[in-house]
């Protein structure tokens, strides 16, 4: 008897685990926007149209950030928190403009749900 009720404390607290799957992340590709690595020119204006879904729990916030050259810090472009209209599936276009500078830019595009999760995409932007 004691095994059975150790056997089913077992599967309710296995049953209970909660789901650490981050929200889905998709950036567009195809004419007018950017989704992959680029050489583009100094001052060049491109689009980024971001697709988000919820997985296990509510979408939250979306970030924008640059790192330039060799810098492994990304510094914050942009923060946007999702309203509850959204929170299941929300898109987004996201206008960037390359630094007046020769160099590499590697922008990362990040989304948050509620508990804390969060999927990443980067585009690494050669300007030349």
């Amino acid at each position: 008897m004691r095994k059975l009720l150790l056997f089913l404390c077992l599967i309710f607290v296995m049953s209970c685990k909660k789901d650490n799957t981050p929200p889905d992340l998709l950036l567009k590709s195809g004419p007018g926007y950017t989704a992959t690595d680029v050489s583009l020119p100094p001052g060049t204006t491109f689009l980024v149209h971001m697709q988000m879904t919820k997985r296990a729990d509510d979408l939250s916030a979306l970030y924008t950030e640059v790192a330039y050259d060799i810098s492994n810090v990304p510094r914050l472009v942009s923060r946007l928190y999702i309203g509850p209209d959204d929170r299941s599936h929300f898109e987004k276009d996201i206008t960037v403009t390359t630094r007046s500078t020769p160099g590499t830019e590697r922008w990362v595009f990040n989304v948050n749900d509620s508990d804390g999760r969060i999927s990443k995409k980067e585009i690494r932007i050669t300007v030349q």
